[in-house]
């Protein structure tokens, strides 16, 4: 799982500082305008797509439940009853087809093999900040966690783009699973839709989505466009894309693709290095670029799109916190529309890693003198920091620990 957001899962105006280290931060409105000019650099060329057609019922349908619509075309059914389908996967999300009373009785009696959800909500867990950690399972019996986080005026969820990572962070628990397959448009959007569901449970409502979770979101990145465009169109979730954020470890060409695809939704990159030998440190070299390249993309990210760039930067002790680490890291960010997010490391099991890197045996987190002194010194060079208070680490929630290990769950709250 790439550190996070906050991030946030955020524009102009200086976010309000959440509580969350992975995904909190509340994306402000309006499109930001850089303090002083942007440098200039050499685009990255990425094929685009045209721009997608505006969304009916049937067509989102078909994105989000293509087993669905297929089993509506075999039966030739009218386009209408697509819609109504949507409907009450929407408004009424995990209720069986049983009670979707507007359909006819051979209709919900043919849906109900498909299922209203591609996942089973197989445990949950509360930590005493009230966030809870959702284990889902596939189909297949491929398992995944999702976080919801709960703050006075917002619920945001964090949620997962792949079964384990490819990537292999040195610190994240998730990159010692490995990547077993990506996740579905549906799997992603149905990670949703439970979290609606447990959220109504004391009355809340999620308004805001991260995705932080397991995986590297823009190396399933067709399908996390196919699932944002479900989450956020009228006709499906339609959460505000200003309240999605997309956070990665740094594809410079799935970056560019995705301020194209979607210019309102939120970027985090997770550089947590300000030279490229500490970086070596951190991230495996198979889905390592230099920062140069890294920063060049982000900073194309905006000349298209005009979103704030959230940093992402896990402090760890005698590795990437010094002084001088903050003073380099002023210096590649200054004078660029961008908010930092300083990250306390959350420990999680030491593991072998494939590949033969050689990563340190083990990491320890600031010293809180030490997080304190880099932000001032961010601050001092106007470059806009804040330190994200990790949430659900007691129940393995927090940035970095998520591991789909259904072996360490028990149902039911604990």
């Amino acid at each position: 799982m790439t550190a996070k957001p906050s991030a946030r899962r955020s524009g102009a105006k200086s976010p309000p500082s959440p509580s969350r280290s992975y995904g909190g931060q509340r994306p402000s409105s309006g499109r930001a305008k850089p303090s002083q000019p942007q440098t200039r650099r050499p685009k990255t060329h990425v094929p685009t797509s045209p721009p997608a057609p505006p969304a009916t019922p049937q067509s989102l349908l078909t994105l989000y439940r293509p087993d669905i619509s297929q089993m509506l075309d075999a039966t030739g059914s009218p386009p209408y009853r697509r819609a109504q389908i949507l409907e009450h996967l929407v408004r009424r999300p995990l209720q069986p087809f049983s009670q979707a009373t507007a359909l006819p009785a051979d209709v919900r009696e043919a849906l109900e093999p498909l299922g209203v959800t591609t996942l089973e909500l197989a445990g949950t867990r509360t930590a005493p900040d009230g966030t809870n950690k959702l284990l889902l399972r596939g189909r297949d019996g491929a398992t995944i966690e999702t976080v919801i986080m709960r703050y006075r005026d917002r619920v945001t969820v964090c949620i997962s783009s792949q079964v384990g990572c490819p990537v292999g962070c040195a610190f994240c628990a998730t990159g010692g699973m490995g990547l077993r397959r990506n996740l579905t448009a549906a799997e992603m959007t149905d990670q949703v839709r439970t979290a609606v569901v447990v959220a109504a449970e004391d009355g809340r409502r999620v308004s805001n989505l991260v995705y932080m979770g397991m995986g590297e979101p823009l190396l399933n990145l067709q399908a996390v466009l196919d699932s944002i465009r479900v989450l956020t169109d009228p006709h499906g979730l339609g959460l505000s894309h200003r309240a999605v954020s997309v956070s990665t470890i740094g594809v410079p060409g799935g970056m560019i693709r995705l301020g194209h695809a979607e210019p309102q939704v939120n970027l985090a990159l997770s550089l947590h290095a300000t030279d490229d030998a500490t970086r070596a440190l951190l991230v495996p070299s198979r889905f390592r670029h230099p920062i140069s390249e890294l920063l060049e993309a982000a900073w194309e990210h905006f000349s298209i799109t005009h979103r704030k760039l959230l940093i992402e930067y896990v402090l760890l002790r005698g590795v990437n916190d010094s002084l001088d680490d903050a003073r380099r890291l002023a210096a590649l960010l200054r004078g660029h529309v961008v908010t930092v997010n300083l990250l306390e490391w959350n420990p999680v099991s030491q593991r072998a890693l494939p590949g033969g890197e050689s990563f340190p045996a083990s990491f320890r987190p600031s010293l809180m003198a030490s997080v304190v002194a880099f932000r001032e010194t961010l601050l001092a060079s106007h470059v806009e920091a804040v330190v994200r208070r990790s949430k659900g680490a007691g129940i393995q929630a927090a940035c970095g620990q998520l591991a789909g290990r259904a072996a360490e769950w028990t149902d039911g709250k604990t």
